[in-house]
């Protein structure tokens, strides 16, 4: 079908016009601004639970909590999902698989049963073979959190980058900056100790899970939920306890639970595991508040700076042998602090942006720094049999601590840029 002879024109006037204009508009322009639009890429509750097995690796993006259970490394992308790093080599350690877990924020392990949270349900793998987890059960409604209305329901499980230039007419400064499309909606973007029976793994001191006891314990915002997991695939809710408003952390030693909060430290003996009771505590000022013992004392960041409250920063180090009587033996300054763990003598804290510290603790009264490694800001650290695997803002470092004056960097598994 032929073209009407006026179509023609006006096409042509349009042509016209347009290059006129985009010449103008490239004489004309003031300022370009960069920027990097964030779009979101969505699954369905259903389409997620059916693929819930171990996926080929990817790079760590945004490395938040970690959790060791025998040659393995559990790293928590945060938000977002689980990497699986084998580490029977720590000179060497291999990246080799990936849980994608929307909404996940922690994790623990019993034997070969691996527990994970995804918003309101509890999961439950087979990690006999962590190449090839397997989704044995799932736990819903196990926590506090919107539920979702079906199985349908849409979940956002990544953002995909794409940079953009525009460039205007008007008088502006030029910048860099992000565009998310749309706006947040509930997402996070871009952005142990041995129990009655079984094999449990150690999580780090930022830890809300604990599995010990045959039971896992969580904590949220203002509660401590129960689970017993004798079966190991077959979680099976307990109870809720509701606690004061911000609860922080859980750490597990022996027969008690040691529970950071904003404003103190609560001690919760494990005599019922299935009703744990609250036996002690101690207060300080509103901070945020990693805890971990040693059975003799109780060590203690207070972070500064962030929505805790305060400003000034410090160490805590408190009496353990009287869990009924908490009491503070000596403060340190710290500059920006997170997690902590401690072995024997030696103490190693995250402290953000100074680095990472590493202490010789004989006596707690005169604590000495031996050590401290500026070059990369961690997060929290597990250390034990002189390991430590650091979760750092630019990926996973582990280091020899066997001299704890001198560490030895054994490898890093590095963010891809």
């Amino acid at each position: 079908m032929k073209r009407p002879l006026h179509a023609h024109r006006l096409l042509f006037c349009a042509l016209g016009l347009a290059l006129f204009f985009a010449g103008c508009l490239k004489d004309e322009v003031k300022t370009t601004l960069r920027y990097a639009i964030y779009t979101p890429e969505y699954k369905t509750v259903k389409e997620i639970r059916e693929n819930l097995t171990t996926l080929a690796p990817k790079d760590i993006e945004s490395p938040g909590k970690i959790y060791v259970k025998g040659s393995y490394i559990f790293v928590g992308e945060r938000n977002k999902g689980i990497h699986i790093i084998e580490n029977s080599n720590p000179a060497s350690p291999k990246n080799i698989g990936y849980l994608e877990i929307p909404y996940n924020a922690d994790m623990a392990v019993k034997n070969q049963a691996l527990y994970a949270d995804m918003g309101p349900d509890l999961l439950g793998f087979d990690i006999t073979d962590p190449q090839k987890a397997k989704l044995k059960t799932i736990t819903e409604s196990a926590f506090p959190f919107p539920i979702w209305k079906d199985e349908n329901y849409k979940l956002v499980i990544r953002w995909s980058k794409r940079d953009t230039v525009i460039h205007s007419r008007t008088e502006a400064k030029s910048r860099n900056g992000e565009i998310w499309s749309p706006y947040f909606d509930g997402m996070a973007g871009p952005a142990g100790s041995a129990g009655t029976s079984g094999t449990y793994g150690t999580g780090g001191s930022m830890a809300r899970f604990a599995a010990t006891k045959e039971r896992l314990f969580t904590v949220g915002h203002n509660n401590m939920g129960v689970f017993n997991i004798t079966d190991d695939f077959k979680p099976a809710f307990v109870m809720r306890k509701e606690l004061d408003r911000g609860i922080e952390t859980i750490f597990p030693f022996g027969d008690h639970l040691f529970v950071g909060t904003v404003s103190g430290v609560k001690v919760f003996a494990l005599t019922n595991p299935d009703n744990p009771a609250e036996i002690g505590s101690f207060g300080h000022i509103r901070r945020c508040d990693p805890v971990v013992t040693d059975g003799k004392h109780v060590f203690v960041t207070l972070r500064g700076g962030s929505n805790c409250g305060g400003n000034t920063s410090e160490l805590q180090i408190l009496t353990a042998t009287t869990p009924t009587a908490l009491q503070l033996v000596k403060s340190y300054p710290l500059d920006n602090p997170f997690g902590l763990a401690v072995d024997g003598n030696t103490l190693l804290v995250c402290d953000g942006s100074s680095g990472l510290k590493v202490y010789d603790i004989t006596d707690v009264n005169a604590m000495k720094l031996l050590q401290q490694i500026k070059d990369i800001k961690p997060y929290d650290v597990i250390a034990s049999g002189g390991l430590a695997i650091v979760s750092a803002v630019d990926g996973i470092y582990q280091y020899d601590y066997k001299k704890p004056a001198a560490l030895k960097l054994l490898s890093s598994l590095k963010l891809k840029k």
